[in-house]
């Protein structure tokens, strides 16, 4: 008869929450005995903000609509909205977790925080707001319907963990938005294009001009009305008769 004691210590974190650790003994008398036990891991909150609305850009006239995702054991018992260095809009909605402001314009501007909490500690989330100019055209009706997907924009902070240090969203951000097209910079590019051509065009016109003239070709002169060609060469200046005073000799 004996008894044996094993102790293990090691450090968890909140990813071993759960987490089964067992026992086994080995001994000639019983086979494959052993106990188990699920570790139960407390942890302070992990926040996250979600945009329900808009998928795009923030601009004038428009609602945005935030949710506060908290998560932590035990469950937090209290999550907030607050405005940093600022208040938060008095016509704002919160509502449990969400937070619905309508009607936006540029003075709502800011970075807005959501604070949860439980008996372990406390984290924080923050999305900046940037409200843009209202769209000045008015998108052409349509008669079908696309599901609409939630775009959940990128994380401002180096920390890939949210609960533990500030992971800001910033709303200048947003994925999936149609870029609009610039016609000032359009229309400079087409302008130096046709400069460029009327330039090459005036440059091209003054080396022509510059090599127009008239050419003078030495044929002979009475060809036309000689009756052959052998009257003609010899007829013409510089043909048999003159040859025969530049004939040279050689001793």
């Amino acid at each position: 008869m004996f008894t044996v004691t094993s102790r293990l210590t090691f450090a968890v974190s909140r990813e071993d929450d759960g987490v089964p650790v067992v026992c086994i003994v080995d001994h000639p008398a019983v086979k494959d005995f052993q106990a188990q036990k699920y570790l139960e891991v407390q942890y302070k909150p992990e926040v996250k903000i979600v945009v329900e609305f808009p998928t795009g850009l923030t601009r004038e006239g428009e609602n945005l609509e935030l949710t506060c995702q908290a998560k932590g054991k035990p469950q937090p018992q209290k999550v907030t909205w607050v405005k940093v260095e600022d208040d938060v809009p008095t016509h704002a909605v919160i509502t449990g977790t969400d937070l619905f402001i309508e009607n936006l314009n540029k003075s709502y501007n800011g970075t807005y925080r959501c604070v949860a909490s439980n008996s372990v500690g406390e984290s924080y989330d923050d999305y900046v707001l940037y409200v843009y100019d209202a769209l000045t055209t008015t998108p052409l009706p349509t008669t079908t319907t696309t599901p609409s997907t939630t775009t959940y924009l990128p994380e401002a902070t180096e920390d890939a963990v949210p609960s533990s240090e500030p992971a800001a969203h910033d709303s200048r951000a947003g994925e999936g938005v149609p870029r609009t097209v610039d016609h000032a910079v359009i229309g400079g590019v087409v302008a130096v294009v046709v400069f460029a051509m009327l330039c090459l065009l005036i440059i091209l016109g003054r080396y022509f001009a510059r090599h127009k003239g008239t050419y003078f070709t030495h044929e002979a002169k009475g060809a036309d009305d000689a009756a052959d060609a052998d009257t003609a060469i010899i007829n013409a200046e510089g043909g048999h008769n003159n040859s025969d005073e530049k004939k040279e000799y050689y001793i």
